[in-house]
């Protein structure tokens, strides 16, 4: 990497959670719908609602009567958390809250999430707030990630250039993205690969 990093941007599902708890109650819901396997998860989370939901132009309220009418009115009980919490039944990566909290006591740091406002509430609740100076929600600011507007609004944001900073991402689509605009990008697969990265570039101290 070029440059000496100032700044580290995370993402946040698949990041911070593990999602493959949620995958299983999917896929179980599948089976109880007679729907191929990843079905619902293109229903939750792809088109235009999911889209509109997730840059503050619809309601929770209007995104699941759509997924109600996608799914032809039939809504498993285990879907209802999913009309609030796009994080529904994904754990807490307890491996990587530790990291991000130690590299927040070198590093400015940033949240870059597409998601709905109860990312705040859940934030909160699981007190990974603290974990950053600045905390983007594209439902709050009215636009998603790969738009290079919302990576340029989270930099004005930590006041550092993009080749000061450092994104860590789930989605290649996201890091390639933001290549592209001059910020250094890690693809995250695990917190052991992450934090091996890292102290090969030698950002963790000692």
């Amino acid at each position: 990497m070029p440059k000496t990093i100032k700044g580290i941007i995370f993402d946040f599902g698949g990041v911070f959670t593990s999602t493959a708890p949620r995958d299983k109650v999917l896929r179980r819901c599948e089976v109880e719908l007679g729907l191929p396997r990843g079905r619902l998860l293109d229903v939750l989370f792809t088109g235009e609602r999911w889209r509109a939901v997730s840059r503050g132009r619809i309601s929770a309220e209007e995104y699941w009567r759509g997924v109600i009418d996608a799914l032809g009115g039939r809504v498993p009980v285990a879907l209802e958390p999913f009309k609030r919490n796009p994080f529904a039944y994904e754990r807490l990566n307890r491996r990587m809250s530790a990291l991000a909290r130690r590299l927040h006591r070198r590093y400015s740091t940033a949240l870059l999430s597409n998601a709905t406002i109860y990312l705040d509430a859940l934030l909160t609740e699981k007190r990974l707030d603290t974990h950053f100076d600045v905390i983007v929600n594209s439902a709050r600011v009215g636009m998603r990630k790969p738009n290079p507007a919302i990576f340029a609004l989270t930099l004005e944001r930590l006041g550092l250039c993009a080749e000061e900073c450092l994104l860590i991402d789930d989605k290649e689509r996201n890091t390639g993205a933001a290549q592209t605009l001059g910020l250094q990008s890690v693809v995250f697969r695990s917190a052991a690969d992450l934090g091996r990265q890292l102290t090969t570039l030698g950002m963790l101290g000692t």
